[in-house]
């Protein structure tokens, strides 16, 4: 039986296992820049999801918003605002950022994954995965 998926957390751990199977057997495609993306988009979520605690109903209606984007920057300021002690990498979130639509539809912005691409794209995912996971056992300690 499948593990169920409760948290942003389980679901980034699922992309992440997904991601870095088809990594080390050395598939490349696009799919994998948008999951790049995805997967640290989905812990950071789970980190403003289960450690920002707010009391105001504005500052939840702001929550709330946060929760809804798919922008790296926009999830890395908003963490970096409640909970500084949290050490991302935003340059390596930063080269992440959209690739969830310049790697899945047509257009100007659209690229193509190559090799070089996905080890850098791996690396951010790394980055943001030990990041979260550094402070999640800061705050059971």
């Amino acid at each position: 039986m499948a593990e169920e998926l409760k948290t942003y957390y389980d679901f980034a751990d699922n992309n992440y296992d997904f991601l870095m199977a088809a990594y080390k057997n050395g598939l490349v495609g696009n799919a994998m820049g948008a999951m790049a993306q995805e997967t640290c988009e989905k812990y950071l979520k789970h980190l403003i999801d289960e450690y920002v605690i707010l009391g105001d109903s504005a500052d939840n209606a702001k929550k709330t918003e946060i929760l809804r984007t798919h922008n790296l920057t926009k999830l890395s300021k908003y963490i970096s605002s409640h909970l500084p002690e949290v050490n991302l990498d935003r340059p390596s979130l930063n080269l992440v950022n959209g690739l969830y639509f310049t790697t899945r539809y047509p257009g100007d912005e659209s690229i193509m994954v190559e090799k070089d691409d996905l080890d850098e794209y791996i690396d951010a995912v790394k980055k943001c995965k030990n990041a979260v996971d550094e402070f999640i056992r800061s705050k059971k300690e």
